[in-house]
């Protein structure tokens, strides 16, 4: 997962976290420890970020799939 990314994208939309955890339905505290990568997403979590900001199929890849991609193409490289 981009962190990194997820914390751009949130920024970028001019949205606030504290806005973005209640409309994914967890405290403002879980989500900053979900995007300092203390604690991950859960399947549902990450169907209500994708929704709320509105991210396009790519940018849902980049951010929540793009390092186990990364991982999986240097495995079969190997």
């Amino acid at each position: 997962m981009n962190h990194a990314l997820l914390r751009d994208t949130i920024q970028d939309r001019g949205i606030k976290v504290s806005v973005l955890a209640d409309k994914i339905g967890i405290s403002r505290q879980s989500l900053h420890m979900k995007l300092n990568g203390e604690r991950s997403f859960d399947q549902g979590e990450i169907m209500a970020i994708k929704i709320n900001l509105r991210l396009s199929d790519e940018e849902f890849m980049a951010i929540f799939f793009n390092e186990r991609v990364d991982n999986l193409s240097q495995e079969v490289s190997r």
